[in-house]
Formats: structure tokens, sequence, C-alpha cells
């Protein structure tokens, strides 16, 4: 494992500022949909926030995203239901045609069914997941010894702020639909 890197001030209010960018960034997507750009975009985000010295301890339990989507979803079953007519057309002649468009069918439309979240991180949690960051920086910020003048604390103090209000709002709005949608 490589020596973690120190959080200067200077690296502490470059990092705030790209929590907010961040944050804004992700307010553009859709919110229950897995994006594989996002899902390495974040996995790098947290390489490099869990790589500093006073953070790498406090981001241990975040998990990396998995980048998997609804269409690797239905490739992988796709390729396993073309499996399953070969060998059943090599090992049974007599395979019922019937049988083998069921399943597919099924299959497909299982593929669907199930929400992307189940098997890929969604943009809402890297969203609850970059808010974990934000709020380790805001910890850090209130209780740590980076030895801020005052203007500069102010200065990363709103920083964080505006980014954990932004995706609070994020996850807050997203659940409020999906109210909505139950109901």
């Amino acid at each position: 494992m490589d020596t973690p890197k120190e959080l200067t001030r200077k690296e502490f209010y470059t990092l705030a500022k790209d929590c907010r960018d961040y944050a804004m960034r992700l307010a553009n997507h859709d919110q229950d949909s897995v994006n594989r750009a996002v899902c390495q975009e974040f996995n790098q985000f947290l390489a490099r926030v869990r790589a500093y010295d006073k953070l790498g301890s406090r981001l241990t339990h975040l998990q990396t995203a998995r980048p998997i989507t609804r269409g690797l979803m239905l490739a992988a079953v796709l390729a396993l239901w073309l499996a399953m007519v070969l060998v059943g057309l090599r090992v049974i002649p007599q395979f019922p045609a019937l049988f083998a468009l069921g399943i597919s069918v099924s299959l497909i439309f299982l593929v669907f069914l199930v929400p992307p979240s189940v098997y890929g991180t969604s943009v809402e949690a890297i969203e609850g997941r970059v808010l974990v960051v934000v709020e380790a920086l805001q910890d850090l910020l209130e209780h740590g010894d980076m030895q801020f003048s005052e203007a500069a604390y102010f200065q990363a103090r709103d920083t964080l702020r505006e980014a954990a209000d932004e995706l609070r709002q994020q996850v807050y709005l997203n659940r409020v639909s999906g109210w909505r949608r139950s109901i």
C-alpha cells in the first residue's frame, strides 16, 4: 500500500471545490440509473480522497461503485440464453422450441423488471457516498488542525456547505419523486 499523502490546506480547499463541482455534475444525471462513466469517475475520486492521511481512515467503510449497467446485464442474459439453446440443441435434439422461447423472453423481461440499483451503483447512491466524503471534510475542518486563516476557513466551510446542500437536495428530490411514483 502506498504511503498516504499529507493533506495540506491548499489541497483541502481544492478538494472542497472539487466536491462542490462534482455534486453539481451529479445533479445532471438520472438518479435511478447506473451510469458507467459516473461510477468509474467516483472510483477514481474515492481512490484520490483515500490517499490523504487525514481522510483515508475516515473513509475506509465506503465501497467503490459497481459500474454494471442494464445493457451489460442484458448482454450477459442473452449470452447465457444462447449458450443454453446451443447446449440444449446439442445434448437434447428434441429441445422444445417453445420452451427455449419462453425462457428467453422471461430472462429478458426479468432484466428489465429488476431495478438497476440491485446489480449496479445508482447515481443516487454515488451522491450519498460523495456526501459522506463532504461530511468527513466538514468534520475535519471543524475539529482538525488545518490552521486556516479566518477568511480561508469560512470560504472552505461555505464551499463544503454548498456541496452538502446540493447532494442532500438531490437525494431528497429523488426520494420524493419515488414516493410520488408509488402512490
